[in-house]
Protein backbone atom coordinates (compact mmCIF):
# COMPACT_ATOMS: atom_id res chain seq x y z
CA UNK A 1 0.00 0.00 0.00
CA UNK A 2 1.43 2.92 -1.05
CA UNK A 3 2.39 5.65 1.95
CA UNK A 4 2.72 9.07 2.58
CA UNK A 5 6.29 9.37 0.88
CA UNK A 6 5.20 7.52 -1.86
CA UNK A 7 2.34 9.59 -2.88
CA UNK A 8 4.13 12.69 -2.43
CA UNK A 9 6.95 11.36 -4.69
CA UNK A 10 3.77 10.58 -7.41
CA UNK A 11 2.32 14.23 -6.63
CA UNK A 12 5.42 15.92 -7.71
CA UNK A 13 6.07 13.97 -10.91
CA UNK A 14 2.39 13.80 -12.34
CA UNK A 15 1.91 17.79 -10.89
CA UNK A 16 3.78 19.13 -14.07
CA UNK A 17 2.72 16.71 -16.82
CA UNK A 18 -0.68 17.29 -16.11
CA UNK A 19 -1.01 21.05 -15.33
CA UNK A 20 -2.72 23.19 -18.06
CA UNK A 21 -4.16 19.68 -20.00
CA UNK A 22 -7.96 20.28 -20.51
CA UNK A 23 -10.32 17.28 -19.86
CA UNK A 24 -12.10 16.18 -23.63
CA UNK A 25 -13.37 12.82 -22.47
CA UNK A 26 -14.41 11.09 -19.15
CA UNK A 27 -14.34 7.33 -19.42
CA UNK A 28 -15.35 5.48 -16.48
CA UNK A 29 -14.81 2.06 -16.42
CA UNK A 30 -14.70 0.98 -12.69
CA UNK A 31 -18.14 3.04 -11.21
CA UNK A 32 -17.51 1.79 -7.57
CA UNK A 33 -14.38 3.52 -7.37
CA UNK A 34 -15.95 7.25 -7.98
CA UNK A 35 -18.27 6.57 -4.82
CA UNK A 36 -20.42 8.30 -3.43
CA UNK A 37 -19.63 10.59 -6.89
CA UNK A 38 -21.75 9.33 -9.90
CA UNK A 39 -20.85 8.33 -13.62
CA UNK A 40 -22.56 11.27 -14.58
CA UNK A 41 -21.94 14.26 -12.17
CA UNK A 42 -17.63 12.90 -13.05
CA UNK A 43 -18.81 13.22 -16.45
CA UNK A 44 -20.70 16.87 -15.90
CA UNK A 45 -17.87 18.43 -13.80
CA UNK A 46 -14.60 17.04 -15.48
CA UNK A 47 -15.40 17.48 -19.38
CA UNK A 48 -13.81 21.25 -19.91
CA UNK A 49 -12.18 21.13 -17.30
CA UNK A 50 -8.94 22.32 -16.78
CA UNK A 51 -5.70 20.45 -14.41
CA UNK A 52 -4.57 23.80 -11.70
CA UNK A 53 -2.75 21.93 -9.57
CA UNK A 54 -1.92 18.95 -7.55
CA UNK A 55 -1.15 18.51 -4.29
CA UNK A 56 -0.64 15.56 -1.57
CA UNK A 57 -3.07 15.59 2.10
CA UNK A 58 -2.12 12.29 4.01
CA UNK A 59 -2.52 9.57 1.38
CA UNK A 60 -4.43 10.96 -0.74
CA UNK A 61 -3.75 13.63 -3.86
CA UNK A 62 -5.91 16.51 -4.61
CA UNK A 63 -6.75 17.50 -7.86
CA UNK A 64 -7.64 21.23 -8.30
CA UNK A 65 -9.46 21.94 -12.08
CA UNK A 66 -10.98 25.18 -13.24
CA UNK A 67 -14.74 23.82 -15.15
CA UNK A 68 -15.81 26.26 -17.36
CA UNK A 69 -18.63 28.65 -16.45
CA UNK A 70 -17.56 27.80 -12.54
CA UNK A 71 -16.01 30.61 -10.22
CA UNK A 72 -14.51 28.34 -7.55
CA UNK A 73 -12.48 25.37 -8.60
CA UNK A 74 -13.02 21.66 -8.03
CA UNK A 75 -11.26 19.29 -6.31
CA UNK A 76 -10.95 15.63 -6.98
CA UNK A 77 -9.78 13.32 -4.71
CA UNK A 78 -7.49 10.29 -5.61
CA UNK A 79 -6.44 7.41 -3.28
CA UNK A 80 -4.27 4.90 -4.62
CA UNK A 81 -5.87 2.02 -2.40
CA UNK A 82 -3.58 -0.67 -2.20
CA UNK A 83 -2.00 -1.21 -6.18
CA UNK A 84 -3.07 1.90 -7.63
CA UNK A 85 -1.25 3.66 -10.30
CA UNK A 86 -1.46 7.56 -12.12
CA UNK A 87 0.35 7.96 -14.66
CA UNK A 88 -0.09 9.75 -19.00
CA UNK A 89 -0.03 7.35 -21.54
CA UNK A 90 0.25 8.53 -25.61
CA UNK A 91 -3.89 9.13 -26.86
CA UNK A 92 -2.89 5.98 -29.36
CA UNK A 93 -1.39 3.75 -26.76
CA UNK A 94 -3.79 0.72 -25.57
CA UNK A 95 -5.28 0.77 -22.09
CA UNK A 96 -4.08 -1.34 -19.47
CA UNK A 97 -6.41 -4.52 -18.10
CA UNK A 98 -6.93 -2.39 -15.11
CA UNK A 99 -7.57 0.73 -16.21
CA UNK A 100 -10.63 2.58 -13.70
CA UNK A 101 -10.70 5.65 -15.11
CA UNK A 102 -9.53 7.61 -18.22
CA UNK A 103 -9.68 11.04 -19.03
CA UNK A 104 -9.06 12.36 -22.55
CA UNK A 105 -6.81 15.11 -22.96
CA UNK A 106 -6.33 15.34 -26.65
CA UNK A 107 -2.66 13.88 -27.54
CA UNK A 108 -2.10 12.14 -24.20
CA UNK A 109 -4.85 10.29 -21.60
CA UNK A 110 -4.24 10.35 -17.66
CA UNK A 111 -4.73 6.78 -16.93
CA UNK A 112 -5.97 5.51 -13.26
CA UNK A 113 -5.14 1.69 -13.08
CA UNK A 114 -6.40 -0.29 -10.03
CA UNK A 115 -6.04 -3.56 -9.89
CA UNK A 116 -6.84 -4.59 -6.57
CA UNK A 117 -9.77 -2.36 -6.48
CA UNK A 118 -9.40 -0.17 -3.62
CA UNK A 119 -8.54 2.92 -5.10
CA UNK A 120 -10.96 6.49 -5.12
CA UNK A 121 -11.32 8.89 -7.83
CA UNK A 122 -14.05 11.18 -6.26
CA UNK A 123 -15.13 14.45 -5.28
CA UNK A 124 -16.00 13.71 -1.78
CA UNK A 125 -13.61 15.34 0.43
CA UNK A 126 -14.76 14.11 3.39
CA UNK A 127 -11.79 11.58 4.10
CA UNK A 128 -10.11 14.61 4.27
CA UNK A 129 -11.45 16.93 6.28
CA UNK A 130 -10.88 13.74 9.45
CA UNK A 131 -7.17 13.50 8.83
CA UNK A 132 -4.77 14.83 11.51
CA UNK A 133 -1.93 17.11 11.28
CA UNK A 134 0.82 16.24 8.33
CA UNK A 135 4.22 14.74 10.10
CA UNK A 136 6.55 17.01 8.53
CA UNK A 137 4.62 20.03 8.83
CA UNK A 138 4.37 22.90 11.64
CA UNK A 139 1.14 21.89 13.23
CA UNK A 140 2.51 18.42 14.22
CA UNK A 141 3.98 18.74 17.69
CA UNK A 142 5.49 16.67 20.25
CA UNK A 143 3.65 18.39 22.25
CA UNK A 144 0.22 17.81 20.93
CA UNK A 145 0.67 14.34 19.90
CA UNK A 146 1.86 13.75 23.23
CA UNK A 147 -1.30 14.76 24.49
CA UNK A 148 -3.04 12.61 22.09
CA UNK A 149 -1.53 9.83 22.90
CA UNK A 150 -2.32 10.32 26.87
CA UNK A 151 -5.79 9.94 26.17
CA UNK A 152 -5.46 6.30 24.31
CA UNK A 153 -5.41 2.96 25.73
CA UNK A 154 -4.39 1.87 22.52
CA UNK A 155 -1.55 -0.20 21.21
CA UNK A 156 1.07 2.62 19.63
CA UNK A 157 0.71 1.25 16.57
CA UNK A 158 -2.58 1.30 16.14
CA UNK A 159 -2.27 4.92 16.81
CA UNK A 160 0.09 5.41 14.51
CA UNK A 161 -2.31 4.13 12.07
CA UNK A 162 -5.21 6.27 12.94
CA UNK A 163 -4.84 8.98 10.39
CA UNK A 164 -6.67 11.63 12.81
CA UNK A 165 -3.96 11.56 14.84
CA UNK A 166 -1.16 11.94 12.17
CA UNK A 167 -1.85 11.65 8.19
CA UNK A 168 -0.17 9.24 5.60
CA UNK A 169 1.22 6.81 8.17
CA UNK A 170 0.93 3.76 7.23
CA UNK A 171 1.83 0.11 8.38
CA UNK A 172 5.58 0.44 7.05
CA UNK A 173 6.20 3.55 8.70
CA UNK A 174 4.57 2.97 11.51
CA UNK A 175 6.98 -0.46 12.39
CA UNK A 176 10.01 1.44 10.98
CA UNK A 177 9.48 4.20 13.52
CA UNK A 178 8.62 2.10 16.55
CA UNK A 179 11.72 -0.31 15.60
CA UNK A 180 13.80 2.56 15.36
CA UNK A 181 12.48 4.03 18.62
CA UNK A 182 12.78 0.85 20.10
CA UNK A 183 9.11 1.03 20.94
CA UNK A 184 7.10 -2.11 21.29
CA UNK A 185 4.15 -1.51 18.96
CA UNK A 186 1.77 -3.38 21.46
CA UNK A 187 2.77 -1.28 24.37
CA UNK A 188 -0.20 1.48 25.05
CA UNK A 189 -0.28 4.44 23.98
CA UNK A 190 -0.21 6.03 27.21
CA UNK A 191 2.57 4.55 28.59
CA UNK A 192 4.74 5.79 26.33
CA UNK A 193 7.45 7.88 28.07
CA UNK A 194 8.49 11.32 26.67
CA UNK A 195 11.29 10.19 25.55
CA UNK A 196 9.94 7.69 23.70
CA UNK A 197 6.99 10.10 22.35
CA UNK A 198 9.48 12.18 21.41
Amino acid sequence: MPELPEVEVLARHLAPLIRGWTIREVDVRREKILAPTTVRELKKKLRGAKFVRLTRRGKYLLFTLRAPKQKAPLTLVGHLGMTGRMYLLSAAAPLPKHAAVVLGLGKCKFVFEDTRYFGRFTFDTSAIEKLGPEPLEKEFTVAAFAQTLKRSSQSIKVKLLDQSVVAGVGNIYASEALFRAKVSPRKPAQKLSAEETK
